[in-house]
């Protein structure tokens, strides 16, 4: 008699259960967890140490002139007063000082970009003899200390007749040795076939300088004028020598005037420094994302 025959088919193979992220992330951290935490605890005491300067300027700031230094030490000062502002601002010519200097730092910036990036572009992409024992020799005078060049500079300065103008503290400043390192380090990193292309659809190098390299290295631009910005914002030496109206000194000359043989106003010097500080944090909040990108992108060519 036939019985009745029943195929048994083999279990399908089933996939491993998923694995419990939540209950892994709850039974403890992911590998190196650990180590984020502590960089980021160390980074947040770095940047606490380099704030401390600058609240104690801002509280000084804010105190009697008569109570700077014997209050010193305390970091919450009791009874803030704005009267070392309104002493700035009404007796002093500290919005001229600052005009001076906005002038000069956005000169000296827009100057300086302009001439190291020509020079960048050509050192970078185009052949020509001695390309790069010009660009050595270029690197080479960034080893001298700028106080050797002091008397040639001020005697170049008289010849020229750019004594106590903005020309005379600009001009000096343009040709930047470690600005024309940076750009062309960052010209370098950018893609060949862009500058083949454009060199077959007949594009010359000024079009190919303008319309080609200076929308790819804006991020490059960003980072030097932060700091082409603050360095002729923090000048002191050279205008010092060049400027000689009161009426045309920038802001940090101006703050020394302050500084007297007799009697050092130290609450008009702690109040414009603080006024000094100011525009250069804005100006980095402004452009720091493109600043840091720059930053992180040199010889990649923004790749």
């Amino acid at each position: 008699m036939a019985g009745d025959i029943t195929v048994l088919a083999p279990e399908a193979a089933k996939p491993p259960p998923p694995a419990d992220d939540a209950a892994g992330e709850h039974r403890g951290r992911r590998p190196g967890g650990y180590k984020k935490v502590i960089t980021t605890t160390i980074m947040i005491v770095i940047a606490a140490v380099f704030l401390v300067p600058f609240y104690w300027l801002l509280i000084s700031s804010l105190r009697p002139a008569n109570r700077i230094f014997a209050d010193a030490g305390d970091f919450f000062p009791a009874g803030p007063t704005l009267q070392n502002f309104e002493t700035l601002f009404n007796n002093t010519p500290v919005f001229t000082w600052f005009t001076n200097s906005v002038i000069l730092a956005a000169g000296s910036a827009i100057g300086s970009m302009v001439v190291v990036t020509m020079a960048a572009y050509a050192l970078a992409r185009i052949k020509f003899p001695f390309r790069n024992t010009i660009f050595v020799s270029i690197l080479a005078s960034q080893m001298l200390p700028f106080h050797l060049l002091l008397i040639p500079l001020f005697l170049l300065m008289i010849q020229m007749s750019l004594i106590d103008t903005y020309v005379g503290v600009i001009a000096p400043m343009l040709a930047h040795p470690f600005g024309l390192f940076y750009m062309r380090q960052y010209m370098l990193g950018l893609p060949q076939d862009v500058f083949d292309a454009a060199r077959v659809d007949g594009a010359s190098d000024y079009r190919i300088f303008f319309q080609v390299v200076v929308p790819m290295v804006k991020p490059a631009l960003a980072t030097l004028a932060i700091i082409f910005s603050l360095e002729q914002w923090n000048d002191l030496l050279w205008p010092l020598i060049v400027m000689r109206s009161e009426s045309k000194y920038p802001l940090s000359v101006g703050i020394t005037t302050f500084t007297g043989l007799y009697r050092p106003r130290w609450d008009l010097v702690m109040t414009a420094s603080v006024v000094a500080v100011i525009p250069i944090m804005i100006l980095f909040f402004l452009l720091r994302k493109k600043f840091i990108g720059g930053l992180g992108q040199l010889g990649t060519g923004g790749r």
